[in-house]
């Protein structure tokens, strides 16, 4: 009975320090958030006692925790502005890659290529293609290594491409498809007769999206294909019909010029850039400096 009445007590002696302690907060002067709360209310006698302890730490300390925290930043900042920028002259000593893979000592070349090969070498597909050819017989062979590795996980993901494509074959798989075979055949990993097949597949391909779409870049893709599959008939085709359909895009006229260079016509070439001149066709840098070299080349004879 006695310890009824103690516990009665308690409990009542502890609803008064939890409501004078939510009077406190209501009038701003305990400084005490809301989810400490069920700490003040749940726990009898220590809670309220932890809550008034941790805000008056909070009270006495803050502003000086708070302060040395400023400086921190303060410090971190005008030491990150105080550092120098370089300023280039230290990449006089950088050289291309390429250049790297030939003029450069043995260790360094195989330093550079082990270097290729732990990061992404489907990225440097060309520079190791280059260092097949090598004179070190040890970068030659890490070179054929990781081109033949490469050559090999693009084969499977064509094969897969190709019978996806057959299973199904949707505008989806067919652009997928394409893309891919085209990117394959730009790395230059088809070599030839299959190569050949496949640029005979990717201009069939193209064409089949020709017929899905009506736009000139997809055209000029499709007519560089046929070349490229040696159909120069077709290509000149879909190239005289793209000059009626689109004559001020650059793309044309500079698939007109590669026709009449493979050609080896150079009457076809004048008139192409006699064409160009005459129509005021935008050229980017690139397609300038091409055509400046067919132009001197045509000046020269």
């Amino acid at each position: 009975m006695i310890s009824l009445i103690v516990a009665a007590v308690l409990l009542l002696i502890h609803a008064l320090v939890c409501l004078v302690l939510w009077t406190l907060m209501k009038l701003g002067l305990l400084p005490v958030h809301g989810h400490m709360l069920p700490v003040i209310v749940l726990v009898p006698l220590w809670g309220p006692l932890l809550v008034v302890l941790l805000s008056v730490r909070s009270a006495v300390f803050g502003e000086g925790l708070k302060e040395s925290a400023l400086e921190s930043l303060r410090f971190n900042d005008d030491l990150h502005r105080s550092m120098p920028v370089p300023s280039g002259e230290g990449d006089a000593g950088v050289i291309p890659l390429e250049e790297a893979l030939i003029v450069n000592d043995p260790a360094d070349r195989r330093r550079l290529m082990l270097s290729m090969l732990t990061e992404e070498p489907d990225a440097y597909l060309a520079q190791l293609q280059a260092a097949k050819l090598n004179d070190d017989v040890e970068v030659a062979h890490y070179a054929a290594t990781a081109v033949a590795q490469i050559s090999k996980e693009s084969d499977l993901k064509l094969q897969q491409l190709e019978h996806a494509f057959k299973t199904d074959p949707s505008s989806h798989n067919l652009d997928a498809y394409c893309d891919f075979l085209g990117a394959y055949l730009d790395s230059g990993l088809a070599e030839g007769r299959v190569a050949q097949i496949q640029r005979q597949q990717y201009a069939r391909l193209l064409a089949r999206r020709c017929e899905r779409e009506d736009g000139p870049a997809l055209r000029i893709r499709y007519a560089t294909a046929l070349a490229d599959a040696g159909e120069i008939d077709k290509a000149e085709d879909v190239a005289s019909q793209l000059v009626i359909d689109a004559p001020d895009e650059q793309g044309v006229w500079m698939l007109c010029l590669r026709l009449a260079v493979i050609r080896r016509d150079g009457q076809a070439v004048q008139r192409v850039i006699d064409a160009i001149d005459k129509q005021h066709v935008y050229l980017n840098a690139e397609n300038r400096e091409r055509l400046a070299f067919w132009r001197d080349g045509e000046e020269a004879r």
